[in-house]
């Protein structure tokens, strides 16, 4: 029953994760309802929302979920390369609306592990629809738009570890131990991890004593103040006593470590090492390191994007890796570590790194660079991926190649506060850096 705890763990993140990207997603569009035209900056954030919910829910294994959502990418892709406005208003917010929707009804369902597995026909037809209409409207070209293609049977074997619903653990199908013993070692980590549904922290009752043995010691002390009793040292002790008690307990409950993190990037990396067929290994360090659990989601979700771009864009097949003299062993290294109040993470990989002119390449189909005589020093063109719509994949796959994931990464990050930078050397490899 360990792989169902661990299931059913992941699961209140995506599903919590989900759940706060919808509502976030409804409120951003009812300030712009009212507009006879929609912008850029309305396009920009429901094609980031739409993605991460593509990438969290294809890893989970929600299919409905993962192919509406990329249908929905390829609607939006039509405005980032077309007329770069949404005029018909009305009909976009129909299927806008139909989207959130349908998505809000899937994750309600979750609890009880009855998410729909066959995509909504009728939701994706609209999409579809909408689409031809607005390719013959503005002539845009067929290779602009992502395939769409079905996840293959390979990849759903490959992925079907992430989430069974606990009542459903008897249909599941035996794993090889390794990925068996990930899951235990997963699931004994979440144990110790403090629960939050719909946004409220759920205290374990062992928690619970403590903060009223400190809450009593607290009232005690309120009653000496208001009988006018002397403050001394000893009473300036208690008081000194009582804070670090509540500050402990505080800390219990709105902070955890990167295990669960690392758990959850090591299974990402088994899946893609089978999807993508190639050999890779994943080193991790510092996990132990302490974050406010509301940051540490926000940065795991960063982190599924430059573990993908490592494992998909970074490391090289088998062929090209012995090609190069290099060990047929892919190496991502994912380390954690905290100066002061700062958390650093790093992502660093060993395979191709990234090409300048292929960059550079891809920021003038962009249409980001404007000024073609001018010079772009390594740091410049490395901070060029951070732009939407910057990507370097000829064809876009299930993991990448829409140009929005790094832009997504970049967009959290900035949300904590935080800073990121990129180094990489072609053909050595890529150190992403983030600080929060």
């Amino acid at each position: 029953m360990a792989g169902g705890n661990v299931m059913d763990s992941m699961m209140g993140i995506f599903y919590e994760q989900s759940s706060r990207l919808i509502g976030e997603l409804r409120t951003d569009f009812s300030n712009y309802h009212d507009e006879e035209k929609y912008g850029q900056d309305l396009i920009q954030e429901v094609f980031r929302v739409v993605h991460t919910l593509k990438a969290d829910a294809a890893m989970m294994l929600f299919d409905g979920i993962a192919y509406i959502s990329k249908k929905f990418e390829n609607l939006l892709y039509c405005f980032r390369n077309g007329p770069k406005v949404i005029e018909d208003t009305k009909r976009f917010d129909n299927v806008l609306c139909e989207y959130m929707n349908y998505v809000e009804m899937e994750l309600t369902k979750i609890p009880s592990g009855k998410v729909m597995k066959e995509p909504p026909e009728h939701i994706a037809k609209d999409i579809d629809d909408y689409i031809v209409k607005l390719k013959k409207q503005y002539k845009l070209a067929e290779s602009n738009l992502m395939r769409e293609s079905n996840i293959s049977d390979s990849q759903k074997k490959a992925r079907q570890i992430y989430y069974i619903p606990g009542n459903m653990v008897s249909a599941v199908t035996e794993k090889k131990s390794d990925k068996k013993e990930a899951e235990i070692q997963t699931a004994e980590l979440y144990k110790n991890d403090t629960e939050s549904k719909n946004g409220v922290i759920v205290i374990k009752k062992s928690e619970v004593s403590k903060i009223r043995l400190a809450v009593a010691e607290l009232d005690k002390i309120v009653k000496k103040l208001h009988s006018g009793d002397l403050v001394n040292e000893d009473f300036i002790k208690e008081i000194g006593e009582v804070q670090k008690e509540l500050s402990c307990v505080t800390d219990k409950l709105t902070k955890g470590d990167f295990s669960v993190v690392a758990k959850k990037m090591e299974l990402l990396v088994d899946e893609m090492s089978e999807t993508l067929h190639k050999n890779i290994r994943l080193s991790v360090k510092g996990e132990e390191c302490m974050i406010d659990k509301t940051k540490r989601d926000k940065i795991s979700s960063a982190l599924i994007h430059l573990i993908r771009n490592a494992a998909d864009h970074g490391i090289e097949d088998l062929e090209t890796r012995e090609k190069f003299g290099k060990s047929p062993m892919g190496l991502i290294k994912l380390e954690f570590s905290q100066t002061g109040d700062n958390i650093k993470i790093t992502v660093e990989d060993d395979g191709a790194g990234i090409s300048s002119e292929k960059v550079l390449s891809a920021a003038r189909k962009a249409g980001v660079i404007k000024d073609e005589k001018k010079e772009y020093s390594r740091q410049d063109i490395m901070n060029l991926l951070l732009i939407n719509g910057v990507s370097t994949t000829n064809v876009p796959n299930d993991y990448s190649g829409r140009g929005v994931g790094m832009d997504v990464m970049n967009h959290n990050i900035k949300e904590l506060g935080g800073t990121l930078n990129i180094t990489s050397e072609e053909g050595f490899g890529t150190k992403i850096e983030i600080t929060v």
